[in-house]
């Protein structure tokens, strides 16, 4: 949340209470933060926080595995509040975004379908269209992610390992990748440089370049790693990843080795090792996000005080200067 210099923690709320949802202000620790809670047996599968900073305004949607969607109003003249809930898909709500002006809401479910609607509820929900042949069948909705370049493009991946990319105004297909991955996909990143490059990721350990204008994928690259999540730098070079053993790799996607050779990260960070000091295993790393440049420098003063504050082993040599503007969230174990 830009506007309030704010972060959104989704946390289970535990046998008997409902999922919590708190606005954890960055900096300064007077200000205490502030907690949405969900009805008891809403789970939240997903969460996207929005702003349009010319209307002081800030919202924020859920996914909720009793099929709603929670729509809330976290602009900074009040505190936030569930405004809305939409019972949009028949089964539990896997995936939800917001556009890039925070006006329309798409989410995915459990069934593979995909929906978009106003944040306002009027009108109501429009379905996209699916995957059109029966051994192309959608699966459970992994993710889904709309083009910063051109906003009313909406891209989706599923555990089947398909792709699917929209005009969500015109509620029509752009492109459909059947089986793009070889197991499930389950992050996907727009590139903010160039309107027609997409990268996927997923449990096949290969990050995909495709381009949406037509079509076509451009390159496929393997890593160490099984790929739960991504996201693009806004200069266009840099690539964060987050794994399923609980690393965050950074990769500059101008020295990218070829398919024969996983590629080698520029950094890689162990965020969750402390579940395995707790004996719980490792936890794998299911949301990473490079900061807005609007919050960049506070964060990276957080994490600097964070880790001055830590044992000293928390970082290697330059993981902190190399970190700058870079968060990790969402540890899942």
């Amino acid at each position: 949340d830009v506007l309030s210099e704010r972060l959104a923690v989704a946390t289970t709320g535990g046998a008997g209470f409902g999922d919590k949802i708190t606005f954890v202000p960055v900096m300064g620790d007077d200000l205490p933060p502030e907690d949405v809670t969900l009805p008891t047996g809403a789970g939240i599968t997903d969460l996207c926080v929005g702003c349009r900073p010319e209307d002081e305004a800030a919202f924020a949607v859920a996914a909720c595995t009793d099929g709603a969607l929670r729509l809330i109003d976290a602009s900074p003249a009040a505190p936030p509040s569930i405004v809305r809930t939409a019972y949009s898909h028949g089964v539990a709500a896997t995936a939800a975004q917001l556009s890039p002006n925070g006006r329309v809401v798409a989410s995915g479910s459990a069934s593979g379908h995909v929906v978009v609607q106003p944040f306002n509820g009027s009108p109501g929900a429009s379905p996209l269209p699916g995957l059109s042949r029966a051994e192309e069948r959608e699966a459970a909705v992994t993710g889904l992610r709309y083009s910063l370049l051109r906003p009313d493009t909406l891209a989706a991946c599923d555990a089947a390992g398909n792709l699917q990319v929209w005009d969500a105004r015109a509620l029509r297909h752009l492109h459909r990748f059947p089986r793009a991955h070889g197991s499930a996909a389950r992050a996907l990143a727009f590139s903010a440089q160039n309107s027609d490059l997409l990268i996927s990721g997923g449990d096949d350990s290969h990050l995909m370049f495709w381009d949406i204008h037509s079509g076509n994928k451009i390159r496929d690259v393997a890593v160490d790693s099984t790929i739960c999540a991504l996201s693009y730098h806004s200069d266009g070079h840099l690539l964060a990843v987050g794994t399923a053993d609980g690393f965050m790799l950074l990769f500059d996607l101008r020295m990218l080795a070829s398919m024969s050779a996983p590629a080698v990260p520029l950094h890689h960070w162990d965020f969750h090792h402390q579940e395995q000091h707790r004996g719980g295993g490792r936890a794998a790393l299911r949301a990473v996000a490079f900061a807005p440049p609007e919050l960049a420098s506070l964060l990276e003063q957080a994490f600097l005080r964070d880790a001055s504050a830590g044992s000293g082993d928390e970082l290697d040599g330059g993981a902190a200067a190399g970190a700058s503007g870079v968060l990790g969230t969402g540890a899942a174990a």
